[in-house]
């Protein structure tokens, strides 16, 4: 049976960039325009209008598409959750389109015996983040999103002065997931 869910309550889903989260806003049991869209909601199969976390936006979505927001260790309730995903402005496919290309391998230090710098194997590592489920964290990469954390706040405070956007200040910083440009 699909869970009934309240306005109010704390929800997550899946989205194309991973799990999502947000909050009910409002429980539609009616047919209704939302945003330029026809909802064909009813008593029987309401939609759930959800406030996003991450992009603020408010969209709905049927109840077998939300599970309850889990209070576990990796929850998307967590602080460093919440902050994860608000410093991550990249996509998961932008993120993994940006780590193609020449100005996102050409910065970054390595370590010794290895050849990929360190930023651009933390990119691959928030990537597989992003398409995870909150729930499937693993201890690494609940400590992978406490090193990202302390990299992008780091690293933002060293922004230089003048246009940023050839820098490698800012490719630096979006090989973590965190475009500057886009910085609100």
């Amino acid at each position: 049976m699909t869970q009934a869910f309240k306005t109010g309550d704390r929800v997550a889903w899946h989205s194309g960039n991973g799990t999502a989260t947000g909050t009910i806003e409002k429980v539609v049991r009616d047919r209704t325009e939302i945003n330029s869209q026809t909802i064909d909601a009813s008593a029987d199969d309401p939609r759930y209008l959800v406030k996003n976390d991450h992009t603020g936006n408010l969209t709905p979505h049927r109840a077998k598409a939300l599970r309850a927001a889990s209070e576990d260790a990796a929850s998307p309730e967590k602080p460093e959750i919440q902050e994860f995903y608000r410093l991550i402005n990249l996509t998961a496919s932008e993120l993994e389109n940006w780590l193609k290309t020449e100005e996102s391998q050409s910065v970054g230090q390595t370590q010794e015996g290895e050849d990929e710098a360190i930023g651009h194997k933390s990119g691959r590592h928030i990537l597989a983040i992003l398409r995870k489920q909150p729930s499937d964290y693993s201890e690494d990469d609940l400590n992978h999103i406490h090193r990202v954390l302390s990299y992008i706040h780091r690293h933002t405070a060293q922004r230089p002065s003048g246009d940023i956007e050839n820098t490698p200040w800012r490719y630096s910083l979006m090989n973590w997931g965190h475009d500057p440009l886009r910085a609100g």
